[in-house]
């Protein structure tokens, strides 16, 4: 029977039976009493054991979240896999420690590294882009930061203004949008990239300038203040592509600070750093491309600790949706922009650089060069090598490496590996 919720009289709705006294017999009240109490025993102890297993970590790999409960941060462009109850502190002890450090690194990274919007108490991208020509103190991590990019030479962070046009790439939904944003379809936007460029390429218009005690000032000259009140621009600061690059970095050493290292931490665009010392391997899938498609090419072996940096010139799964927009004629447009005009560029398909002793950072600063340009150098990959910063790169159907010692195992099997 269907009842109406709006119905006119009471008699439309169905009368309830008159209610029956039930006369109990009194010699079985004991017995009743007994088994509810046993019941309610019996349930709470169930419960009891739910809450206990789903607050008591298990021992073994897991994977450590960062919670929001302490607002924003950088958690979900990361895994962060952890081996508990290898310390000497109880599983739930060290559980709890480790996601403390790594939710605290996380919101505090998420500030830090944020270009469009400031945060009460914090000194950030955002703020030192408008405040230029202004003495700020910022935190140690950041102005560490632009002291790696100081000492490397790289220019990439002063592209701001191209990377806050070009970001909207990957959120075109068909070709004929992307004219706004991609200067290899229009050459208003290529002509915009390559003033932006300019500036960004000489100290005299934009430099940061470190003035010891973490204390920052973004010089901008008159003339680029100029330029950029005319083109509406606000964003001078921006890492661009290595932004993850800096804040896997930045976890790792809050991470090894606090004494825990028997982990790896990985961000969704490819910069890692396996933080654990003890014997074993890790492992790290390469990819390839092949008739347009992804292809699994095979699994790089390596010990920790160890830095690495993943370039691909094409995506792999639904999380590079973020960084990736294919054209219908099957081309892709990436992240990694030459910094000498804003286009993008990827000398081979994919990339993988690895080091120990050195960060995620610096390895992308020193590696950048090579894959974001029209040919590979393998010279330069082997000046690199003497360095101990060992490359591994995808193209056509064979795999390259200039470690002589580096394992690869399930290769592909129309894929060939060369090592010298």
């Amino acid at each position: 029977m269907t009842l109406s919720r709006y119905a006119k009289d009471k008699r439309d709705l169905p009368h309830p039976r008159p209610v029956e006294k039930i006369e109990l017999s009194g010699e079985h009240t004991l017995r009743r009493f007994i088994a509810a109490g046993l019941f309610l025993l019996i349930g709470g102890a169930a419960l009891a054991y739910a809450f206990l297993r789903m607050m008591t970590p298990d021992t073994g790999w897991q994977a450590i979240q960062a919670s929001a409960s302490g607002g924003p941060n950088c958690g979900e462009e990361f895994v962060f896999l952890y081996e508990l109850g290898a310390g000497e502190l109880s599983v739930s002890a060290e559980n709890k420690a480790v996601s403390l450090i790594y939710t605290e690194a996380c919101r505090k990274a998420f500030q830090l590294f944020h270009t469009t919007e400031g945060f009460e108490g914090v000194v950030n991208l955002y703020e030192l882009s408008r405040r230029p020509n202004e003495v700020l103190e910022v935190d140690e991590a950041l102005y560490d930061a632009f002291d790696a990019v100081r000492e490397a030479g790289d220019r990439t962070v002063y592209l701001g203004p191209v990377y806050a046009r070009y970001g909207d790439v990957f959120y075109c939904r068909d070709d004929a949008q992307l004219v706004d944003f991609d200067p290899r379809l229009s050459e208003a936007v290529a002509e915009e990239y390559a003033a932006v460029a300019a500036y960004a390429a000489d100290p005299g218009h934009i430099d940061m300038e470190l003035l010891g005690e973490n204390k920052l000032r973004l010089r901008v000259s008159e003339e680029y203040l100029a330029y950029a009140g005319r083109e509406g621009i606000e964003r001078f600061l921006d890492f661009g592509w290595m932004k993850n690059a800096f804040i896997t970095d930045y976890l790792a050493k809050a991470l090894e600070e606090g004494g825990f290292t028997h982990g790896s931490i990985s961000s969704f665009d490819g910069f890692c750093r396996c933080l654990d010392g003890r014997p074993g391997s890790y492992s790290l899938n390469l990819y390839g491309r092949l008739r347009g498609g992804a292809v699994h090419a095979g699994v790089m072996e390596y010990q920790g600790p160890m830095s690495l940096v993943s370039f691909r010139a094409f995506p792999v799964d639904v999380s590079d949706g973020r960084r990736f927009y294919q054209l219908s004629g099957g081309q892709f447009r990436t992240q990694y922009l030459d910094p000498a005009n804003g286009l993008c560029r990827n000398a081979v398909d994919s990339m993988v650089c690895y080091a120990s002793g050195r960060g995620c950072a610096q390895l992308a600063m020193e590696a950048g060069p090579l894959f974001i340009a029209d040919g590979f150098r393998e010279d330069l990959a082997g000046e690199l090598a003497e360095r101990d910063v060992q490359l591994v790169w995808c193209r056509d159907r064979d795999i390259r490496a200039t470690d002589p010692e580096l394992s690869v195992k399930d290769l592909r099997q129309d894929y060939t590996l060369t090592k010298p």
